[in-house]
């Protein structure tokens, strides 16, 4: 169940760090009923999952990334984000090329062509390495080695 868990966490990250990136500078709410399947498949089985409990994992993905310093928002709301704007450090890493494509588009062209047109693993791995970056560039603050 705690790898369904991540495997949400991954795509509700990627699909949110998209809608963000494509809409920035502009705050925009984050409302999870148009990011959460209306009947979510269970990626295991295939069988149709739990409506509130996907809105319960969305709505802690946007949260965790507030938390996190990805996202900046004037309100949160019990299920949804008011105002929600990359922070410096969101847009600086979703700006970045990943390391695996020389001279091609950014994470976050990359996450927004994800969102649209390619599968939920693509996405999956396009998080890991965002967040990975992000790991990466916070450490060196908070007193850890790289």
């Amino acid at each position: 169940m705690t790898t369904q868990n991540i495997k949400r966490f991954d795509e509700y990250t990627g699909q949110i760090f998209a809608y963000l990136y494509q809409s920035f500078p502009v705050p925009t709410e984050i409302i999870p009923r148009e990011f959460v399947e209306q009947e979510p498949i269970d990626l295991d089985t295939g069988e149709v999952g739990d409506i509130d409990k996907e809105i319960r994992i969305f709505s802690a993905t946007a949260k965790w990334l507030v938390m996190s310093g990805y996202i900046h928002c004037r309100e949160e709301k019990l299920s949804y984000l008011r105002y929600a704007v990359l922070t410096a450090k969101g847009l600086e890493i979703l700006k970045r090329t990943p390391s695996s494509v020389d001279g091609g588009p950014s994470f976050g062209d990359r996450l927004s062509k994800a969102a649209k047109e390619e599968g939920r693993e693509t996405m999956r791995s396009l998080v890991s390495e965002v967040l990975g970056l992000g790991a990466k560039l916070i450490s060196p603050l908070v007193g850890l080695s790289s």
